[in-house]
């Protein structure tokens, strides 16, 4: 019977030592490298902005990012800054992130998500077309001979992991899983309208038909400037605001057209190889399989690719060695509606109107 309660009252102490709460192990957190533990060279290897863009960004973001507590030894916004950096500039694991700058992987997780975010509340500020139109149409008559031109239009494809849900639409023509990106690029390579949430299988065409951009132009008519047009290639539709090549190989001053289109337009190729240069998670692939999230890994590069631009740093200088004294071709108006007269007759005169740019030159 002793035996018994004996074995009664141990079970007891047993139940009642478990209830009891059991100090917590101290957390063990690694040394961080941040800031001046970096020398300059390093910096601008693994960050790839300007010091200038860093400074901006934690004086607008710092009220976003900065954490309530100093619980846990959180880092501070600049630390978080320069952790995305790292991450958007070089497309390192998280493992690799975590050796080099100290944070556990965990961690490293969560900033690049919450960065993101707060970088992506600056994109109506950051990506537009600039508050003064007046100076485009010459500055891209000077690198291509094209007139009232008011941005270069075209598609690239980013990378992403094989997602969870709708794997099928991601999947692109090169078998690979993307995001068809949008973007019209400025002569300084900026960056005036982005799209990023189309999936790989989307025609560009598409893209553009159901982007905002498309409905301001086409539905609303809201151009930055009266008579501008943007130059896409052949994969887009011709419009009255949207010039494509002419078709085929022609010589004359149709020939002069097309020449002109093409060299005008290369800045929108040399915009994307600038932004996937200077951001590798974009060249190399992003390794989410949230599209969302990818997306906005995308327009934050997209954003910050602008801010770099805006402190000098832009990787190209624009050509300036084409003939002035232009100025009346490049403001011609676009041709009012006519009653009677089809959108496709409008798309036609435009591009012809264009065309008598080229037969007097």
């Amino acid at each position: 019977m002793d035996e018994d309660l004996s074995s009664d009252s141990d079970l007891e102490m047993a139940i009642l030592n478990d209830a009891e709460p059991k100090p917590r192990r101290a957390r063990q957190f690694n040394e961080r490298a941040f800031g001046d533990a970096i020398d300059e060279v390093t910096r601008q290897q693994q960050h790839r902005v300007p010091i200038e863009v860093v400074n901006f960004l934690e004086a607008r973001l710092s009220p976003l990012l900065k954490h309530p507590t100093k619980r846990n030894q959180p880092l501070e916004p600049r630390q978080q800054i320069e952790l995305f950096l790292h991450f958007l500039g070089t497309n390192a694991f998280y493992h690799l992130l975590r050796d080099a700058r100290g944070p556990s992987s965990h961690t490293v997780y969560r900033v690049i998500h919450r960065v993101s975010d707060a970088i992506n509340t600056l994109r109506q500020e950051i990506i537009r077309w600039p508050d003064d139109c007046s100076k485009l149409p010459q500055d891209f008559l000077k690198i291509g001979g094209f007139p009232s031109v008011a941005g270069c239009l075209d598609g690239t494809h980013v990378n992403i992991s094989p997602p969870s849900q709708d794997e099928i639409s991601y999947l692109n023509r090169h078998h690979q899983h993307s995001i068809n990106v949008l973007a019209v690029s400025g002569p300084d390579l900026s960056i005036y309208y982005l799209n990023a949430n189309r999936p790989g299988r989307c025609h560009d065409s598409n893209v553009l038909r159901s982007s905002s951009l498309w409905t301001s132009f086409e539905v609303n008519g809201t151009l930055p400037f009266h008579g501008a047009v943007l130059l896409g290639d052949s994969a887009y539709p011709l419009r009255s605001w949207l010039l494509t090549p002419f078709p085929g190989d022609p010589d004359g001053p149709k020939g002069r057209f097309n020449i002109a289109h093409i060299k005008t337009r290369n800045v929108v190729e040399q915009m994307f190889g600038c932004l996937k240069n200077r951001f590798y998670a974009l060249k190399t692939g992003i390794r989410l399989k949230d599209p969302k999230e990818a997306s906005k890994l995308i327009v934050s590069a997209a954003i910050l690719h602008n801010l770099c631009i805006q402190y000098g740093d832009n990787g190209e200088e624009l050509s300036d060695d084409e003939e002035e004294g232009q100025e009346d071709e490049v403001n011609q108006a676009m041709p009012e509606a006519e009653e009677g007269v089809t959108a496709t007759d409008m798309r036609e005169r435009r591009r012809n109107q264009i065309l008598h740019f080229f037969q007097r030159n």
